[in-house]
């Protein structure tokens, strides 16, 4: 098992020369993983996630553990780290954040 997380490591380019977002092999996930994993890698609890995607914490739990395991990561910021070298995360504009907190104002 440990041969094979190597491998989900070794595959990530976390050295590469374009640090952008780049397109890999499609993850082995179901699309309820990969809606998890997106709200996950947002920074969201588990609880969040449940009441965004109307499920259950419980059902979140399982999700995760699952997620984990099929991406060889240990913790939430490795998955969130998959899912952005994936392209499942969009780049947030410095100036859209900066009109949005204006705009709180």
């Amino acid at each position: 098992m440990a041969i094979a997380n190597r491998k989900v490591i070794a595959k990530m380019p976390l050295d590469s020369h374009n640090p952008i977002q780049q397109p890999l092999q499609a993850l082995p996930l179901t699309p309820r993983e990969h809606d998890v994993l997106r709200e996950l890698a947002q920074g969201n609890s588990n609880k969040t996630i449940a009441k965004t995607l109307s499920i259950s914490t419980y059902t979140v739990d399982g999700y995760v553990k699952d997620i984990f395991r099929k991406l060889g990561v240990r913790n939430r910021s490795m998955a969130a780290v998959v899912a952005f070298h994936h392209g499942m995360l969009e780049m947030a504009s410095p100036v859209k954040h900066t009109t949005q907190a204006r705009a709180n104002l």
